[in-house]
């Protein structure tokens, strides 16, 4: 069996997300990649092990602390081939984890970090680098000098992948808890995603053509304007209304958004207020849907040399 750790520089970077992808695209029917997180007692660590369990149900689980995942994988691993470990962002304790198990690590960074130091500290358990979160106008650079910066160091950008909207968006019901809302209609839409927010406010251009802009799109505006709450309805684009200052919408707007299935959140506070509210609610956006492992896997295939990784796997990883 070949082990693969998925380390970082930095927390939140992107490794459950990656992690899982790779879990999904490493397997086979008969042979699921075996997938865990190294726990270390910590409510994140939980959380990400319950990440996978959800979202990876036929993959064999093996999470433990770092002297127990050689034993968990012996135990539970069954067919698998492929294991993958989300590590940590402490370099020593994945060194720890890939000498116990005799793996290899996927380094996940961020754009800007000091990727190329990281990387020499890895040595020949690294298999390479993948750039996560990549701003639009940045691909030029890290194809150029990042890749060169790596190749200098002794190892390979596998790959970059790009900033995604989907990866950011928070749940409906995330959005109605942290403004205090209430639910109207649609409360049992509260796992859908919001890739997208727009403000219905004075607007120049056709309602329904400005609400179409943008895909998977929550609509904040005033409860007491059901001319721009009809013209969001329309589209099909719009996912749910947030309406502000505590107001209820005429029945006829209920009515629609109801023939529509697009659920009705009233909030306290005005539409600038709200707006601003939403800015906060980022840090507590995870990778915890299955539509976001769908995209994730979908930007892994595109973007990550899966063969080059997979060719390393295949081969001793000390040699």
């Amino acid at each position: 069996m070949a082990t693969l750790i998925i380390a970082s520089i930095s927390d939140r970077a992107g490794k459950t997300a990656i992690a899982a992808a790779l879990a999904a695209l490493l397997g086979t029917d008969g042979a699921p990649a075996a997938v865990g997180r190294v726990s270390d007692g910590s409510a994140a660590s939980d959380a990400d092990k319950a990440v996978f369990a959800s979202l990876l149900p036929g993959n064999p689980e093996i999470s433990g602390a770092v002297g127990e995942i050689a034993s968990n994988i012996s135990k539970a691993a069954g067919n698998s081939k492929i294991i993958v470990v989300e590590g940590s962002s402490d370099t020593k304790s994945n060194l720890d984890l890939a000498n116990t198990t005799d793996g290899l690590v996927l380094l996940v960074t961020q754009y800007g970090e000091g990727v190329a130091a990281a990387a020499k500290e890895y040595g020949a358990r690294l298999a390479g680098v993948v750039i996560n979160g990549l701003p639009k106008y940045r691909a030029e650079d890290a194809a150029d000098t990042i890749a060169a910066d790596l190749q200098a160091a002794g190892t390979k950008l596998l790959g970059s992948i790009p900033d995604d909207r989907r990866m950011l968006a928070p749940k409906l019901g995330q959005v109605a808890e942290l403004l205090g809302g209430q639910f109207l209609s649609g409360e049992g839409q509260s796992e859908q995603l919001l890739d997208n927010f727009l403000i219905g406010g004075l607007v120049l251009d056709w309602g329904p053509y400005y609400f179409s802009s943008r895909k998977n799109t929550g609509v904040i505006v005033r409860g007491d304007r059901p001319d721009v709450q009809l013209a969001a309805i329309q589209t099909e684009t719009t996912r749910a209304l947030v309406l502000t200052k505590g107001v209820r919408p005429v029945e006829y707007v209920i009515y629609e958004a109801a023939q529509r299935d697009i659920p009705i959140v009233v909030v306290p506070g005005n539409t600038h207020d709200v707006a601003e509210q939403l800015e906060g609610l980022q840090p507590q956006v995870n990778f915890d849907h299955a539509d976001k492992l769908v995209r994730m896997i979908d930007l892994v295939s595109e973007h990550l040399d899966i063969a080059a990784l997979e060719d390393q796997l295949a081969q001793p990883a000390t040699r």
